[in-house]
This record gives structure tokens, sequence and C-alpha cells, in this order.
């Protein structure tokens, strides 16, 4: 009973947190002038993410559990995407990816090619090809590279594209003129640091959950460690939408995919005992295919949108992102 009263309180504490720190995180969007996309894509998603990094080398390092970190991380993609379908839904009259910029894409397609990458990597290990430096897998050195790159290009591409929009238009009206930027920093700082702990506490409540119910390290139990781990993102995204932050809210989720794919090149670096790619399951094959398809889906819908007149409360890349998700959770269940 204790177990599930900490499981309640932790709950409640993510979401208070989260809401606050969507809030600072506008704050610094405004006070870096980097905007919303690059503050969700790059600097938001990498808080949101770090739960997963903690408990995923945990897991490589002390629980020699590898398969069932590397099958969270790609759950976690899945998961990320499906929001992005109930956020549709839920998020107002307009279509969630018709009130993004289109620019996004740029975001979706990297993620894309990171996880193209991770496919790659199992099917050539599931042919005895084994591409190693040391102990290090290549696929995880390029997936980490690969961030890296994309890291760069996003920044670069914000820089430019705000520059235009200052060229062709007014400038934005700030909002938080009334907040000093040292302050802006410290607090996004402090409640960045609390959601990582909070996420770290919420994976490990989400283990004695998983030992107690006998779920384990079973499917069961590694997509409830994939949806605890996915609960900042899930609290962020939501805060950012009803503050009219649909940029932050987008990009944070498809920021936290690139995030998820480089820490999985990470865990490959910590797991001393060998090549990690070696451990992996096959059945997490179709899990990187499915959410590379998600991911295409989501492109499509972003490009769509941005040229449609749709005004409808439920639009057909949304339902399409929540129908691949639940069909590819039952298709890797029974596999």
């Amino acid at each position: 009973m204790f177990l599930f009263i900490q499981v309640i309180v932790c709950f409640l504490a993510v979401i208070a947190v989260g809401m606050r720190l969507s809030h600072s995180a506008d704050v610094v969007a405004e006070k870096t002038g980097l905007g919303r996309t690059w503050v969700g894509g790059l600097l938001l998603s990498g808080v949101t993410s770090l739960p997963e990094l903690a408990t995923g080398v945990s897991a490589v390092t002390v629980l020699n559990a590898p398969d069932l970190a590397a099958g969270a991380i790609l759950g976690s993609c899945l998961f990320n995407l499906m929001i992005l379908g109930l956020l549709d839904i839920f998020s107002g009259r307009e279509p969630l990816l018709k009130r993004a910029p289109v620019g996004l894409g740029l975001a979706a397609s990297l993620g894309c090619a990171m996880l193209g990458v991770t496919a790659a990597g199992m099917l050539f290990t599931q042919q005895g090809i084994s591409l190693t430096l040391g102990w290090v897998g290549v696929p995880s050195l390029l997936l980490i590279l690969l961030y890296i790159v994309s890291a760069k290009m996003m920044t670069q591409f914000e820089i430019r594209r705000r520059a235009a929009a200052i060229l062709e238009a007014e400038p934005e009206a700030l909002q938080y003129q009334h907040i000093k930027r040292g302050q802006a920093y410290v607090n996004f700082t402090l409640l960045s640091i609390a959601t990582v702990l909070l996420g770290v506490w919420l994976a490990f409540l989400g283990d004695q959950v998983s030992a107690v119910t006998g779920l384990g390290q079973s499917f069961i139990g590694a997509l409830l460690l994939a949806g605890a781990t996915s609960l900042p993102e899930v609290v962020v995204s939501v805060e950012a939408i009803r503050m009219n932050a649909v940029e932050m809210a987008v990009s944070n989720l498809f920021g936290s995919n690139l995030w998820n794919l480089a820490i999985l090149g990470i865990y490959d670096v910590v797991y001393l005992k060998g090549n990690l790619w070696l451990e992996i399951s096959d059945v997490h094959l179709l899990t990187a295919i499915i959410a590379m398809i998600m991911t295409s889906v989501a492109t499509a819908g972003l490009i769509y949108h941005a040229v449609s007149r749709t005004q409808i409360y439920v639009t057909w890349d949304g339902l399409t992102l929540i129908a691949l998700y639940i069909g590819g959770m039952y298709i890797i269940y029974r596999s």
C-alpha cells in the first residue's frame, strides 16, 4: 500500500514541477532569443529525457539488463509519437500540427534517420555482422555523432529562421520583461534538476511495481518503464499546449526522440561487458521500424497541414499515430 502511495505522490509532484518547467522554459526562450522551437527541441527535451539516461545506465551497469534498457528507450520513442496523436485530439479546434511551424520537420527527419541507423545496427547484428571499435558498436558511435550534428543543424536553422523573421516583420512582444535573465536561468536549472530526480524516482517506483505485480522484465514491465520515464514529456507538452506554445510542445517530443536514440548509444559506451547490440532482442527491430513509420506520418502531417484549410478536431495523422502505437504494441507483444 505504501508503494502505491509513493507512486501517487511522485505522479503529482512530476505534474506540478512539469507545469512550472514549461513556463520557465518559455521564459528562457525569450531571454536567450532562440525561441520556443529551439528550447523545446534541444534544451527542454534534454531535461525530460535525462530520467531515461539515469535509469537506463543503472539497468545496463548494475542490473545487467541491456535489453530492458534498449526496449524502454525505443518504447519511449513510440510513446512520444503517440502523445502527438493524443494532443491533436485534445488541443482544440485547429489541428495540432497545423499550429506548429513546418520547420519542425527538420527535427522529425533527423529522428527518422537516427531510427534508421538503430534499425540497421540491429539488422546487421542479426545477420552476424558485428561492427565495433573496441567494445562499442559502430551504430552507437553513429547515433551519438548524428545527435551532435542534429543539434548543430537545428540551432543554425533556428537562428537563421528567426533572423529572417525579424527582417520581415516586427519583433515579437516581450512577455517576461519583469523577470531578470539570471533569475530565469536559475529557476530553469532548479526545476530541471527536480524533474530529473522525480523522473528517476518514478522509474524506480515503476520497477518496484513491476516486481510486486510479477511483471518483472516482461513486455508489460518494459512498457510500464517506458511510460513512467516519458511522463515528464507528457506533462511538459500538455502544459505547453495550455500556454499556447504549440511549437515548444511538438519540438519537445521530436527532440526527446533524438535524445533517446543518442542515449541508446551512450548505453553501449557504459556497457563494458561487450557489444550491447548483441544483447538486444530481435523484436526491438520491429519497434524501431514502427517508430520510423510513425515519424514519417507525423512529418507528412506537419507539411500537409501547413497548406491545408482543415478545421476539424480529429485528423488523419493523429488517428494514424494512435492506431500505429496500439497496433505496434500488440504485434510486439505477440512476437
